[in-house]
């Protein structure tokens, strides 16, 4: 046959033709739908680092027992008047609301210290809430000239702080801390972040409001596998919707608590942990370099405080190159360091830390510490 030449009608060649066209005709169809229906069913939107290798698809998974939500105790706010409580924007279930629970012991709170001036003002600059909520013991707010500075962009919310929890006694300030921020994030939810926390990029942008609770992995310093021992979850940072399932178990588990047992983090960091792994397809789980790294042992606080240059070969830690969206600086052993952190020290930037913290500076900054040099020397006003 001549390759100009039409072919019959009904030959073998045309039949064939006519069914390579419709099967093309159909599976375009069906790529089409399949492309809509991805598009228009998808609610969450888990960004790609939070993922981890063993995470199974809960659908794969037999549906957990509804949580217990009744008999939690809640705690009682006294919001100043008028105070307007955000809701979420779409398609986020996390409302754009910080908290922060300061003072929750006995005797005259400290100052603030400059360290957690920057800690709050990284949240400012990097997430920016609708509402910060500092949750204090009444009649001891914060104060300093530090807290001064940032004062006029939070809300005080007093809170007596608990003496029991389903009548277990909580002598330490820390566990009554602990259950003041499950209380609060139970009842309004958003970001609750400890005041040594450095947020260095936006949770919004990582899709982590998108989730009805994120934690993150605390590595063990010293487990045989990096990352798949991890000390627990660390409350330190907790990202979750009001109401949400897994805070309501995790609360739940303060049934057994016991404030003079030897393991001190038992409720707040392991048991989130022993949680996430029955309860999977109700938190995502951050790994340790996203909030938590480096670590707390000496040579993490080393790598962060001690004397280095910048770039991959100065012997610090590159916190910008890490791409980790924050860092907790571990207050409890890192305090030598994070008490002399001056405006004047931060601005030599002579370790990853006072590298890290630059961007949080004001030029207000550097006033106030001549302030308190000269009140501190008996010449000051």
């Amino acid at each position: 046959m001549h390759p100009l030449q039409p072919l019959a009608p009904g030959s073998t060649h045309q039949k064939i033709t006519v069914l390579a066209v419709f099967t093309l005709v159909l599976y375009s169809i069906y790529h089409f739908i399949t492309l809509y229906t991805l598009d228009t069913h998808t609610t969450s939107r888990i960004p790609t680092s939070s993922l981890l290798e063993f995470h199974v698809h809960p659908s794969l998974l037999p549906p957990p027992p509804p949580p217990q939500a009744d008999g939690l105790p809640e705690l009682k706010l006294d919001l100043p008047p008028f105070t307007e409580i955000p809701a979420p924007y779409y398609p986020n279930v996390v409302p754009p609301i910080v908290h922060y629970v300061m003072s929750m012991g006995d005797g005259e709170p400290k100052p603030l210290q400059y360290f957690q001036y920057l800690a709050l003002r990284s949240a400012l600059l990097n997430l920016r809430p609708r509402l910060i909520l500092i949750h204090h013991r009444p009649g001891a707010p914060p104060h300093g000239p530090w807290w001064d500075l940032l004062q006029p962009h939070v809300t005080l919310s007093p809170v007596e702080p608990p003496e029991e929890v389903f009548g277990r006694p909580l002598r330490h300030y820390a566990h009554k801390a602990d259950v003041v921020r499950m209380q609060v994030m139970l009842q309004l939810g958003g970001l609750y972040l400890d005041q040594d926390t450095f947020v260095l990029r936006s949770f919004d942008a990582a899709g982590l409001f998108t989730q009805s609770t994120v934690l993150g992995m605390e590595a063990d310093p010293y487990a045989e596998q990096w990352e798949w021992e991890p000390g627990g979850l660390c409350n330190a940072i907790i990202v979750s919707k009001p109401g949400a399932s897994f805070l309501q178990r995790w609360f739940a588990t303060y049934q057994t608590f016991n404030d003079t047992g030897k393991e001190w983090a038992e409720h707040s960091v392991a048991m989130p942990w022993e949680l996430a792994l029955t309860y999977p397809q109700e938190v995502t789980v951050l790994n340790s370099r996203a909030l938590f790294y480096p670590l707390w042992d000496p040579h993490g606080v080393r790598l962060v405080h001690e004397p280095s240059s910048p770039g991959p070969k100065g012997g610090g830690w590159d916190f910008s190159e890490s791409r980790q969206l924050a860092y907790h600086a571990w207050e409890s052993v890192s305090l030598p360091y994070l008490q002399k952190l001056t405006p004047s020290a931060a601005a030599l930037g002579a370790s990853s830390f006072t590298r890290m913290v630059q961007p949080f500076m004001t030029l207000e900054d550097q006033r106030i510490e001549d302030q308190i040099v000269l009140a501190a020397s008996g010449r000051g006003q």
